[in-house]
């Protein structure tokens, strides 16, 4: 199973997305609602990751980088697969998410190709694994939200999906 790398979103912003999630499910899109995933933005997706090893470059990490101020600015969409919130794309998100990978690049193989530094698109999921019906229900729902979100991104952590587990979870920094 592949293992993501994200970051975790602070308490107010996660109720947010939480409560989208929940909007979602009740028109019948019901992956992320049910996912055991938290609100959070991806950074990598590796198929293999050294577990002890990324685990030890995690908490270091996350031991020297302060919690990121972001805004989630926007909603978009990869057609026909997600429909997602965005944060506004800042130096700082480019450095820590290339910085992650500079690092992560000692501890499993290859990201995949779109997580990868100078071709990665920030994201917080929505929605995924839809239909082309259910794709434009949940473009309806999320464009309710009231933009921007404020918010800091205040973890990171490593998740194996398809289901998704938990792995590891640091907080950044002091908060």
């Amino acid at each position: 199973m592949p293992y993501a790398l994200e970051l975790g979103l602070d308490d107010h912003a996660a109720a947010v997305v939480r409560r989208l999630w929940h909007d979602l499910e009740d028109e019948g899109i019901v992956h992320m609602a049910r996912s055991g995933a938290r609100p959070h933005v991806s950074v990598g997706i590796w198929d293999s990751l050294d577990r002890d090893a990324a685990e030890a470059e995690l908490t270091r990490f996350a031991a020297e980088v302060a919690p990121l101020p972001t805004t989630l600015a926007s909603v978009g969409f990869f057609p026909h697969v997600a429909v997602f919130l965005a944060p506004t794309v800042t130096s700082e998100l480019l450095e820590l998410q290339a910085g992650l990978h500079a690092r992560f690049s000692r501890v499993g193989a290859a990201p995949w190709e779109h997580y990868r530094p100078g071709g990665w698109v920030p994201h917080c999921t929505l929605a995924t694994d839809v239909t082309a019906e259910q794709f434009t229900r949940a473009l309806e729902v999320a464009r309710r939200v009231a933009l921007p979100i404020a918010c800091r991104l205040v973890e990171i952590g490593i998740v194996e999906f398809r289901p998704v587990k938990q792995l590891i979870s640091r907080p950044l920094g002091r908060l």
